[in-house]
C-alpha cells in the first residue's frame, strides 16, 4: 500500500485516474501500473466487475469467475489504489476529479443505462409492466442471495421482449426458464429442486423429461420476441469478410441460431415489427401495438402503411441496447461520449488529458471488445502521452515505445503534441490525491483489495443449488 510521505524518488511518476474497474478499466490500470504509473481506479459499485457481475447471465459462471480473477490480478497491485462505491457525477463531481491534478483521467465506466423504448408514454409502467434489460439481469443474477434488497420482478406468461441481439436471446431464456420453474413449483412444490443451470444447458423439453412432464402440461402460453428485421438479419453471427457470400453465410447461421433457440426454449417470434403504441386498462398495460415493417434489398426498413399488429401482453421487456449514463462535465455526441481525433486514442472533446475507452466509446458489450479497446487506447497513452515525460522505464522499453511512436498516425501526434511536455504531478499534488482517495476508502471501511473483495463477493446460485441437492440426498 502507498504511504504518505514517500521519498521524492518514489513519488516521481505519472498519476492516472480510471473511472470503472471492469474489463477495460482493469486492462488500462494493469498496462499503466506495469509501466511504473500509479493509478486510482474508481468504481460505482462495491465490486469492480461491472456487467460480468450484473449483466452476464448467471449460468455463465465459469466465464464470470475467470474474468473476475483476471480483474483481481490487475487491480491487486502496489501501484493501483481501488476506491469502491464512489459514483462520479453523484458522489464526486467530474470537474473536481480532473482538478485534483492527475496526469490523465480515463473513462472506462461502460454503458449502464438502457436505451429508452421509443413508445411515447410507456415509461410510466417501468418496473411494473415494463422492465428494462439491465434491471432484469441484475435482478436475475442476484435475487437468490439471502440479503438481496434490489428491485423485485415476477415474470409473466405471454411477456413480450423487444430486441434482436444475443443479449435479447439471453433475456428470452431467462423469461422462459422463470416461467417453467414457477410452473414446476406450482405442480410439485418443494418436492423438486429446479436447477436453472441444468435447465439452460438441456433446454426445456429435455429438462422436463426427468419429471415425466411435457411442456404442454405446464399450461404456459410462452413469451414472444419482437424484432424489427427478419431473423436472418439478427446480429447473431458476424460475416467473416466483406463479401456478399460471407454476408449470406452469416445470415444463414443467424437464422439457424434463432430457430434452435426457439425450439430449445419454446418462445415465439414476430419479425419485421416495432412497437409504436400500447393499450391500457385501469392504468395497467394490456397490449402492445406493433407497426409492421418491410426490409428492403438495400437493408433499409420501410413501414407498411396501415398494417399494425396488436399483441396482448401485460408485461414488456425492453432489450434494445445500453448507452452510457451522462455525467455532468463530460461532453456527449448523442448517446456516446464525444471524442476527437483518431478513434484509437479517444480523447474526450474539450479536454487535453481525459480519454474514454471500452463500451462508453464502442457501444458494444462484448468482453473481448472492451478489453481490446482498453489495451489499444492505454498503449497509445503510454506511447504518445506518458512515456515522453517519464525516465523510469528501461532503455529496451524506451526503444520499443519509440518504434511504436514512429508508426503513430500523424493526426494523433498533432492532437497530443500539447501533452508531450506535461510534467508528472508534484509532491503536493501526489499527497493531495493520496489523502482524497484514502478518505473515500475509509468512508466505506476499505482496508485492502483482497479482504474487500472476499467480504463482498455475493452468495452464488451454484452454491445454493449444490447445497439444496446435497441436503435432499
Amino acid at each position: 500500500m502507498w504511504k504518505k510521505g514517500l521519498d521524492h524518488s518514489q513519488k516521481k511518476s505519472h498519476y492516472v485516474a480510471v473511472i470503472g474497474g471492469s474489463v477495460s478499466g482493469s486492462e488500462a490500470a494493469a498496462m499503466l501500473s506495469d509501466q511504473g504509473v500509479r493509478v486510482v481506479v474508481i468504481d460505482q459499485n462495491a465490486l469492480p466487475y461491472g456487467k460480468l457481475e450484473d449483466g452476464l447471465p448467471k449460468w455463465h459462471h465459469n466465464l464470470r469467475d475467470k474474468q473476475e480473477k483476471e480483474i483481481d490480478k490487475k487491480l491487486d497491485h502496489d501501484r493501483v489504489r481501488f476506491i469502491p462505491n464512489l459514483k462520479i457525477g453523484r458522489d464526486f463531481a467530474f470537474k473536481d476529479l480532473v482538478d485534483l491534478g492527475f496526469t490523465a483521467v480515463i473513462l472506462a465506466n461502460g454503458a449502464w443505462k438502457d436505451r429508452p423504448l421509443p413508445v411515447k408514454g410507456i415509461d410510466k409502467f417501468r418496473d411494473n409492466e415494463l422492465i428494462y434489460q439491465n434491471d432484469l439481469l441484475k435482478w436475475y443474477n442476484h435475487y437468490h442471495e439471502p440479503d438481496y434488497n434490489g428491485k423485485q420482478y415476477v415474470i409473466k406468461d405471454e411477456a413480450v421482449v423487444v430486441g434482436g441481439g444475443l443479449a435479447s436471446l439471453d433475456v428470452m431464456k431467462i423469461v422462459m426458464m422463470e416461467l417453467v420453474e414457477r410452473a414446476l413449483k406450482e405442480r410439485f412444490g418443494d418436492n423438486i429442486i429446479v436447477d436453472q443451470f441444468e435447465l439452460e444447458k438441456k433446454g426445456i423439453d429435455k429438462y422436463l423429461t426427468q419429471f415425466d412432464v411435457k411442456y404442454e402440461d405446464l399450461g404456459i402460453k410462452g413469451a414472444t420476441l419482437v424484432y424489427r428485421r427478419q431473423a436472418k438479419h439478427m446480429p447473431l453471427k458476424q460475416p467473416q469478410g466483406g463479401t456478399q457470400e460471407a454476408k449470406e453465410k452469416a445470415q444463414i447461421v443467424s437464422q439457424r441460431i434463432l430457430d434452435n433457440y426457439k425450439k430449445k426454449f419454446r418462445f415465439h417470434f414476430i419479425p419485421e415489427a416495432t412497437p409504436i403504441d400500447f393499450i391500457e386498462e385501469d392504468g395497467k398495460l394490456k397490449s402492445l401495438v406493433l407497426q409492421k415493417l418491410r426490409t428492403l434489398d438495400n437493408g433499409k426498413l420501410e413501414k407498411i402503411e396501415g398494417k399494425t399488429v396488436t399483441v396482448y401482453t401485460d408485461q414488456v421487456i425492453s432489450s434494445i441496447g445500453s448507452i452510457p449514463e451522462h455525467i455532468d462535465g463530460i461532453p456527449y455526441d448523442g448517446d456516446r461520449i464525444k471524442t476527437e481525433g483518431d478513434d484509437n486514442i479517444s480523447r474526450v472533446f474539450g479536454y487535453d488529458n481525459v480519454f474514454a475507452i471500452g463500451n462508453a466509446v464502442t457501444g458494444k458489450g462484448n468482453i473481448k471488445t472492451a478489453k481490446d479497446h482498453g489495451s489499444m487506447v492505454t498503449q497509445k497513452l503510454l506511447d504518445e502521452y506518458l512515456q515522453k515525460n517519464t525516465q523510469a522505464f528501461d532503455m529496451e522499453l524506451e526503444a520499443y515505445n519509440e518504434e511504436i511512436r514512429k508508426k503513430t498516425d500523424a493526426k494523433i501526434a498533432e492532437i497530443f503534441k500539447q501533452l508531450f511536455d506535461k510534467d508528472v504531478p508534484d509532491d503536493g499534488t501526489v499527497d493531495h490525491i493520496w489523502e482524497v482517495s484514502k478518505a473515500y476508502q475509509d468512508r466505506v471501511g476499505y482496508k485492502d483489495y483482497k479482504s474487500w473483495i472476499e467480504s463482498h463477493i455475493p452468495v452464488r446460485y451454484e452454491d445454493i443449488i449444490a447445497e439444496k441437492k446435497a441436503t435432499k440426498k
